[in-house]
């Protein structure tokens, strides 16, 4: 797959989400996990991605939630999974805007077949109303996966830009590790996790920022990063 597909998995069954994720990787799909529905918008705040598999009902925020929080501004695929036989849950769904449903027990043949046949039926990436970012002389693309310092373009890893995503939709915000990490990792931050420390750090050497007084992203020492307007 020259182009990796990015999809977002919103499963809160762990043993079905390791298993539905294991069959998208062999199909070589880059996949992300959530397993509520709250975690699925800090990720989708951080991340862009080609199709979110949701499933009706989540912790926290279930999956109609969700869609009426990501609707209409994500125009990626979105695929509904559920063991309900309620139409009018169905019908909301498709009415928000989801393109299509797969019942429980999950058949992962089918799954992937409805998967390729969604991307390629949408034949384009996501996009966001917003996809052009400019703060000073900082800018990030979200429709090319662009950035560049000073019209100069600079290479970022995957996770470089997701950060760098989530700082500049966020200018002059104080964001704590916990947010950063949840955002860009999906995971929960346990107190000790320095994985966000190290990136910006790779970050601001490649945008000439790694000497204090940091001119773009600032430490807000005990609680996390701000990055100047």
């Amino acid at each position: 797959m020259a182009n990796k597909k990015r999809i977002l998995l919103v499963e809160d069954d762990k043993r079905l989400s390791h298993m539905i994720s294991h069959v998208l990787r062999h199909e070589g799909y880059i996949v992300t996990c959530a397993f509520d529905g709250q975690i699925a918008l800090e990720k989708l705040n951080g991340e862009l991605f080609d199709v979110i598999l949701l499933d009706m009902m989540l912790p926290r925020l279930n999956g109609i939630s969700v869609l009426e929080q990501i609707l209409p501004e994500y125009t990626g695929v979105i695929v509904m999974m559920t063991a309900s036989n309620d139409e009018y849950l169905e019908a909301d769904a498709l009415a928000l805007g989801v393109h299509d449903f797969i019942n429980k027990p999950i058949r992962p043949h089918i799954l992937v077949a409805k998967v390729k046949a969604l991307i390629r039926l949408a034949g384009q990436a996501p996009t966001f109303r917003k996809s052009v970012f400019q703060i000073q002389d900082l800018t990030l693309n979200t429709s090319n996966r662009s950035f560049h310092l000073d019209d100069i373009p600079v290479e970022l890893t995957e996770a470089e830009f997701s950060l760098m995503y989530y700082l500049m939709s966020h200018p002059g915000k104080i964001l704590d590790r916990a947010s950063i990490i949840s955002a860009v990792r999906g995971i929960e931050y346990d107190g000790h996790d320095r994985s966000i420390d190290m990136r910006l750090s790779s970050l601001r050497k490649k945008i000439n920022d790694n000497v204090p007084p940091y001119k773009y992203i600032k430490t807000v020492r005990g609680i996390g990063y701000v990055l100047r307007e």
